[in-house]
């Protein structure tokens, strides 16, 4: 019986993984760890799987891999960006960037995802076409995007649920808190820090970068490009080449996102309890972790910044891809109702176990 699983990652924020079921393989989608410290994904009851599918190298989607002798030590399946971070595993083989392959006999196409430095949607030509998108988006003026093929099956990226703000919406919000200001930004590195620091230098301001944040910039500007969008990989790469290193003042970006580790963390360490600089978060919150502390308090301030799909990216990607079964993970419609009428024909799953 063909079916998809969703091991974790389904209904709430949580660490990405899903197992599917087809043609005979058990592929499993993504093994996370996160976001909030000590959630893992329960794989006790997964059993022996095939191969393992990696989207992207974010934590919540990769950081998992110390369980994969849980689920019996399969070969990695990556794009080549990736493999490069994940060189002591075994690597099954390459995913493309833009492209198809095939993956234990099974045709694969996969895209850039408009998320991450590697970063690429997965479709799986099983079940009438199995369109895995992982964290995408479709707003990012630094990572490329492109368009996945029709399938029958989407697991679409449901993060911001019925949420519609645009991400110029979002940067507006940002320059007016940030305006003449010092602010420290904790960020990911591979994900909305390039983001970030194209939008002010584009402004001419130049920020303040952490080593990480650096690293990740000069590395898309460069040997690893094609994840970015052409016309910015020359800035980024100046950027990471003249942006100052962090004193305390002006806009600095550093890692990690949740202020929990990094540069970032030494940072609020030594300002926590000043007045100066201004502590500004732009994603997720995890529960336990200083974004949270801090806002909550009222230290820091939340701005977000769009690296998700908003609800009318999804049910356009949904239609073009003539979606039949639609399933929202790593948060889940806020209104299932509004989902349903929104995703119409296509039936929006809400179980954590679909037959195929």
């Amino acid at each position: 019986m063909d079916r998809l699983t969703a091991v974790s990652g389904f209904g709430a924020k949580g660490p990405a993984c899903f197992l599917l079921e087809a043609e005979g393989r058990r592929l499993l989608l993504d093994l996370g760890y996160g976001p909030q410290p000590g959630l893992w994904p329960d794989v006790s009851r997964v059993g022996k799987v095939d191969a393992l599918l990696l989207s992207h190298a974010h934590r919540d989607h990769a950081g998992g891999l110390r369980l994969l002798p849980d689920v019996g030590n399969p070969p990695l399946y990556v794009s080549d960006p990736l493999s490069h971070l994940l060189k002591d595993h075994a690597i099954g083989g390459l995913l493309p960037l833009i492209g198809a392959t095939q993956v234990l006999g099974i045709p694969v196409t996969t895209g850039r995802n408009g998320h991450a430095p590697g970063g690429v949607w997965i479709h799986i030509d099983a079940c009438g076409g199995v369109l895995y998108m992982g964290d995408f988006s479709r707003e990012s003026p630094v990572y490329g995007f492109d368009a996945p093929p029709p399938a029958r099956v989407v697991i679409l990226d449901a993060s911001y649920g019925d949420y519609e703000a645009s991400l110029d919406d979002c940067a507006r919000k940002l320059d007016a808190r940030c305006r003449g200001s010092d602010v420290l930004l904790p960020v990911p590195a591979g994900g909305r820090a390039p983001e970030i620091a194209l939008h002010f230098a584009r402004q001419g301001i130049v920020p303040a970068l952490d080593d990480a944040v650096r690293q990740a910039m000069a590395w898309l500007g460069a040997e690893h490009g094609a994840s970015a969008l052409p016309g910015v990989r020359d800035t980024l790469a100046r950027l990471a080449r003249e942006a100052p290193a962090l004193s305390g003042r002006g806009i600095m970006l550093a890692a990690a996102a949740d202020g929990a580790s990094g540069a970032a963390a030494g940072l609020i360490e030594t300002v926590e309890h000043a007045t100066s600089p201004a502590i500004v978060f732009t994603g997720y919150l995890p529960p336990g972790t200083p974004a949270e502390r801090l806002t909550a308090s009222g230290r820091a301030h939340y701005i977000r910044w769009n690296v998700h799909p908003r609800f009318s990216d999804n049910v356009a990607l949904a239609r073009s891809a003539g979606a039949r079964i639609v399933v929202p993970a790593f948060g889940g419609p806020k209104r299932a109702g509004n989902w349903d009428a929104a995703f119409a024909p296509a039936r929006v799953a809400l179980e954590p176990v679909v037959e195929l």
